[in-house]
């Protein structure tokens, strides 16, 4: 989801001293202005994520050091590097002015893609803007800048495919010796010590019971969604839901024609 967050005044007003001592105000017109942009990638606790807090904290502290008058804030949650089209990155270059700088914390944060890395930088270019990184690596206003960029573009990508490798043969090994991956279906839990599906006595209760509801008594799903939080319980923390129950009837109905 992109954000955009507005700055309290006091601090967009900040005051910012020159290297020269000469004090700058934002009514200054030889103060640079900068737009800062957060991303993090999917993960299960997405919610509860501070990432995206912890680099505006840096950037802002960048945007300091360097006396650049903070104009906005735009990130991405739960958004992989490797996608060019996200709305925050897009609403943070739509904003760009000629001369305003976009401050990310690190090159990874602005992408894990050579061919994104480069679009993005060409994008920020045309509006007449730069990229600068919190983390002090080498801009691309030189062609000594512009190698670096390629580097971290390029070892970026080398991260994110070889994280994903990884990633791609530890849950083949885990499927291969039989383990669950993923969310058990109803009426089942995975065994914390094998890590494989066993029966979950309470849910196959319900399930029994849903199905006599149904068949016998003619309720529908969302009578028998109710019968069920009354009688059996909550279904893994929540009230049982109507889908829930058409999930079961629907796998009991091809159950009973598969025996058939």
């Amino acid at each position: 989801m992109a954000r955009q967050i507005r700055l309290p005044l006091w601090r967009a007003q900040k005051r910012h001293v020159t290297a020269k001592g000469s004090k700058q105000t934002p009514g200054n017109d030889t103060m640079k202005k900068a737009n800062v942009y957060t991303r993090f990638s999917p993960r299960p606790n997405a919610e509860e994520c501070t990432s995206n807090e912890k680099q505006l904290q840096r950037c802002r502290s960048y945007c300091d050091k360097r006396g650049y008058e903070l104009i906005g804030v735009f990130s991405d949650r739960a958004k992989s590097g490797k996608l060019l089209n996200r709305p925050g990155l897009s609403e943070a270059i739509a904003a760009l002015k000629p001369g305003m700088v976009l401050v990310v914390d690190t090159s990874c944060r602005l992408a894990r893609d050579m061919l994104v890395n480069l679009t993005i930088r060409h994008q920020v270019a045309q509006v007449g803007g730069t990229i600068e990184f919190a983390d002090g690596s080498p801009c691309d206003t030189t062609p000594e800048g512009k190698l670096f960029a390629n580097i971290l573009g390029a070892f970026a990508q080398y991260e994110r495919e070889r994280f994903a490798r990884r990633t791609k043969a530890g849950l083949a090994k885990k499927k291969a010796s039989g383990q669950w991956l993923g969310k058990p279906p109803v009426g089942y839990r995975v065994d914390k010590q094998t890590k494989q599906l066993v029966e979950d006595e309470q849910e196959q209760h319900a399930i029994e019971m849903a199905v006599k509801l149904h068949g016998t008594n003619g309720f529908n799903s969302d009578s028998i969604a109710e019968s069920l939080t009354q009688t059996i319980g909550l279904f893994r923390g929540r009230p049982w839901s109507a889908r829930t129950v058409r999930k079961i009837l629907k796998r009991s109905v091809r159950s009973a024609f598969g025996d058939r």
